[in-house]
């Protein structure tokens, strides 16, 4: 089994974060964050940040464990 990747949104409001989007392809998760902050709408997250998942992980914890890939901030006015 292959790893995967996983997008977590991280929001001030909430104590941990929420898995938003998994997929096989980094790339494919890329895209995903493009569509989903294309409009500055952030669904109320103030970070997305990118995980790369091993097998045996569960992508709902990942953060407690492993650094992630690339963070997106949303911009405040």
């Amino acid at each position: 089994m292959s790893d995967t990747y996983a997008i977590l949104g991280f929001s001030e409001t909430t104590d941990s974060p929420e898995v938003m989007f998994e997929s096989d392809s980094s790339a494919e998760c890329d895209r995903w964050r493009e569509t989903y902050t294309r409009f500055g709408d952030w669904g109320g997250y103030d970070c997305l940040a990118l995980y790369e998942i091993s097998p045996g992980q569960s992508a709902l914890f990942i953060h407690m464990n492993d650094a992630p890939i690339i963070t997106w901030e949303r911009e405040t006015a």
